[in-house]
């Protein structure tokens, strides 16, 4: 497959393992300066170098929210993505996402200065909150829960750097960050030793609501002593995972998944956060949205039960 010229000039190519593999595919991945890009090269790598009639290249879109739409339009052949955008291009009428595998949850983690006195989200209404950098997709599900709940802060909108910034000095109580596992990110650590910070989570009702109108939406449960003294809470989190779309034959999602299950070792080196992780288990469980058929053969065949709810509408005709 070929991209366009105009696509061509807007993104960086990384080629994966040998030129002489038989078939070439494009895999969507994210910016290169996501922390996320070498996970994305080690998966490439380790489904070429596992399955050697593939050769897979990491094409750097820009992030997924481009990769939904170049699957979309046929000019990636898999890629990284995350079940808000699925559900988007479904509100849009389009059904042909097929889910490959699901990596981990990108724990979205609230919190609030200790100074401004808020304990909960409800909380921020009337008062400054930042709910993620302009033009995220973090800052879209944040504002998604906010209209769900009903509550309106005074939203600051504005990149990370400056968000932190504006609760160091006091211009705003509160702010919502992405972190990889069940503690503060290193800004957010780092600022916590000079402004201290409080972590803000959901109640069951609040959860409950959310899932009326975003059903898709996960979430994670955080340990007591993320900051000193706090107690157990629970965050939103957004799943990053990996799929193709209807128009892939079974064949070839079968030989991506059996690739990726085979290369997990390396996966593991390039992105820690899933050492331990069984990634075919955990995307059963955790999938709302089906599976290519493919990916079904692939679990099946390494032992797992796949779940009637997952199971594509070509698999049902």
């Amino acid at each position: 497959m070929k991209l366009l010229p105009t696509i061509a000039a807007m993104t960086f190519l990384i080629a994966a393992g040998s030129a002489t593999a038989e078939t070439q595919l494009n895999m969507g991945g994210s910016t290169t300066t996501s922390a996320f890009y070498p996970y994305y090269s080690a998966v490439a790598n380790g489904i070429t170098d596992n399955e050697p009639d593939l050769n897979i290249t990491v094409v750097s879109t820009g992030g997924f929210s481009a990769n939904s739409v170049l699957l979309q339009e046929g000019e990636l052949d898999f890629g990284g993505i995350s079940p808000d955008l699925i559900a988007d291009a479904e509100e849009q009428g389009y059904k042909g996402f097929r889910v490959l595998w699901w990596t981990l949850p990108a724990i979205q983690n609230m919190m609030a200065t200790k100074a401004s006195g808020i304990t909960d989200l409800s909380g921020f209404e009337g008062n400054c909150f930042h709910p993620g950098m302009n033009g995220s997709s973090q800052q879209t599900n944040m504002l998604r829960i906010l209209k769900a709940l009903n509550i309106h802060p005074k939203l600051y909108m504005s990149d990370s750097t400056d968000a932190i910034n504006a609760l160091k000095n006091g211009r705003c109580e509160g702010q919502m960050r992405a972190t990889q596992g069940p503690r503060l990110d290193s800004a957010s650590a780092e600022l916590n030793l000079t402004t201290p910070l409080r972590p803000i989570g959901f109640t069951k009702a609040e959860i409950d609501k959310i899932h009326e109108t975003l059903p898709w939406m996960s979430f994670y449960n955080m340990p007591a002593g993320v900051t000193e003294g706090s107690e157990p809470y629970t965050v939103h989190a957004i799943w990053i995972g990996f799929t193709a779309t209807d128009r892939m034959d079974e064949d070839m999602a079968y030989q991506l998944v059996k690739g990726m299950l085979a290369s997990t070792k390396a996966q593991t080196a390039a992105l820690t956060a899933i050492n331990g992780v069984d990634i075919a288990k955990q995307t059963l469980e955790v999938s709302t949205y089906p599976l290519h058929a493919g990916a079904v053969r692939a679990y099946r065949e390494a032992g797992y039960q796949v779940p009637e709810r997952l199971l594509p509408p070509e698999m049902k005709n």
